[in-house]
């Protein structure tokens, strides 16, 4: 049999569970998206080269730009992605750890 006071504390115990619940429901939404931008930062970064040259391609041949700016651009827009991909092989080959930089793990 409950009492009165046994009543008000079940009550308020089950609002306090329906606000935890919302919370971790809300605490995921976040999670999920910040982990969906994040991945989409990472493949946006190809999609954005590759479509700046599509973009130059139709500037060119619609005659807004000559030849020599074409090409000029071209080799940037390369060179830049070149470089990016040149970086991030450089940075995975590197130890995480600074103490096993002086270590000699191939033997």
């Amino acid at each position: 049999m409950l009492t009165i006071g046994q009543s008000g504390s079940m009550s308020s115990m089950l609002i306090w569970i329906i606000i935890l619940i919302v919370i971790v429901i809300i605490g995921g939404f976040v999670i999920f998206t910040l982990r969906r931008k994040m991945l989409d930062q990472g493949a946006s970064a190809s999609v954005g080269a590759s479509g700046l040259l599509d973009h130059l391609h139709q500037m060119h041949k619609s005659g807004q730009i000559d030849d020599a700016e074409f090409e000029s651009a071209r080799s940037a827009v390369l060179r830049r992605v070149q470089d990016d991909f040149e970086s991030m092989k450089n940075d995975k080959a590197k130890p995480a750890d600074p103490f096993l930089d002086g270590l000699d793990l191939d033997h």
